[in-house]
């Protein structure tokens, strides 16, 4: 996978002051951004380059979460669109 390419993609979240949008460790990745726009714009990004080096995502395997911000506040929706890896759904977890 390269990774360099969800890199450029800009679209980061702050943690604790670094900025991440993606955290591997062997075959597990998580993808973290600040919006479910961006997020789809990453799973699309990553879909683009996985299909390229003819590698699969066990959407089965993958989920969604959604962390809700300190400040309650901040929120502005509960209710989110579905995001996709290709055609297929992802599921939200709690």
């Amino acid at each position: 996978m390269r990774y360099r390419a969800l890199v450029n993609t800009r679209v980061v979240c702050n943690v604790g002051g670094t900025f991440y949008n993606v955290l591997v460790y062997a075959d597990d990745l998580v993808l973290l951004a600040p919006s479910w726009t961006a997020l789809q714009q990453l799973l699309n990004v990553f879909c683009v380059h996985i299909n390229e080096i003819d590698m699969t995502c066990n959407v089965k395997k993958t989920v969604c979460v959604v962390f809700p911000p300190k400040n309650r506040t901040k929120i502005v929706s509960t209710d989110f669109p579905k995001l996709h890896i290709g055609s297929s759904l992802i599921e939200f977890v709690i």
